[in-house]
């Protein structure tokens, strides 16, 4: 069975299921420098997100079931542009692509940063830790021999280097726009591919995808400035696609992980659209609303209440995840 790995930025709603997961590390032994087990909110400070971390990202499965999570961040005696990576997959998880998912988030986040290197510091004893990293592509940087754990054990700690490309800003600067949307595409609808089960015949269903093409080139300037300023605000890993077949529907903006639909009021028929949304939220969509004069009046106000509704929603399904009966 193929693991759905969702990588995402880390929220301060995670501390709490992250600090179980590293002190059950922590608590087998082998793998981790770290001795002490961390309450929460110390573990926010020092590797979540505190002023010291560069950035942190967390893998969670289909569910919401946090895997893993990978920490870059400042260490006294390196190099302000070189960053130190510390990565922690929950027991019994390892060797599930985790830590490479991770990493490839990690990577884009620091060169975005302006960070030259990261740097991997690991016990001499963790051939897993040393493994991976190598995999990767770090490369030995040298040893600190027989450094004491609690017990007395004296362990190396290998320290490697992975040095990151150079940026080329003028490159990446039109793509920056869409690091959270997905723009364009031809995806079949959301919910059920080429239209089965909608009862929506072929030519119908080709007809809505060529006018959801046509609308995605000519964008209206409220959903044009929409789009730019959710690029500007926190996701929270989770991606919008612009002019979405859902059914017979097209929406404005579809996020099918949070099963939300937003749209952008203009002159649409009151009728037609209650119709809609119904249909929507039958299928388990939440709509919202948003007033085009509202967007064109303050573009990132608007595309703050979204986060904030994604974040809702995130914490929703957190919530009904840790609520479900253990078999």
């Amino acid at each position: 069975m193929t693991l759905t790995l969702i990588v995402r930025p880390v929220m301060a709603d995670d501390a709490s299921a992250l600090a179980d997961l590293l002190n059950a590390v922590i608590a087998a032994g082998g793998t981790t420098a770290l001795q002490e087990p961390f309450m929460p909110e110390a573990l926010d400070t020092a590797y979540l997100t505190g002023p010291n971390v560069h950035c942190c990202f967390v893998a969670e499965d289909a569910d919401g079931i946090l895997l893993g999570f990978q920490t870059l961040g400042r260490y006294p005696g390196l190099p302000e542009d070189v960053g130190d990576i510390a990565t922690f997959a929950r027991v019994g998880s390892t060797q599930r692509g985790i830590g490479s998912a991770l990493f490839a988030a990690t990577t884009k986040r620091a060169a975005a940063l302006g960070l030259s290197a990261i740097n991997a510091t690991i016990r001499g004893d963790n051939a897993g830790g040393l493994a991976f990293y190598a995999k990767q592509g770090f490369v030995d940087l040298g040893v600190t021999p027989g450094v004491p754990l609690k017990d007395g054990t004296l362990v190396d700690r290998v320290h490697k280097r992975f040095t990151l490309p150079v940026r080329d800003v003028a490159a990446e600067a039109p793509a920056k726009r869409k690091l959270s949307l997905r723009f364009g595409g031809d995806d079949a609808p959301t919910l059920q591919k080429k239209g089965r089960g909608w009862a929506i015949s072929e030519s119908r269903l080709d007809a809505l995808h060529e006018r959801a093409r046509e609308m995605r080139r000519n964008p209206g300037p409220a959903l044009e400035a929409l789009a730019d300023a959710l690029t500007r605000v926190e996701t929270g890993g989770y991606s919008f696609k612009r002019q979405a077949v859902i059914g017979s529907a097209i929406v404005d903006f579809a996020c099918k992980q949070l099963m939300l639909v937003i749209e952008i009021d203009g002159d649409a028929d009151a009728a037609f659209t209650a119709a809609r949304d119904k249909s929507l939220t039958e299928v388990g969509y939440r709509v919202e609303r948003i007033a085009a004069s509202a967007v064109l009046a303050d573009a990132d106000a608007a595309a703050q209440r979204i986060s904030d509704i994604m974040r809702s929603l995130h914490t929703e399904r957190r919530s009904k995840r840790t609520q479900r009966p253990r078999r």
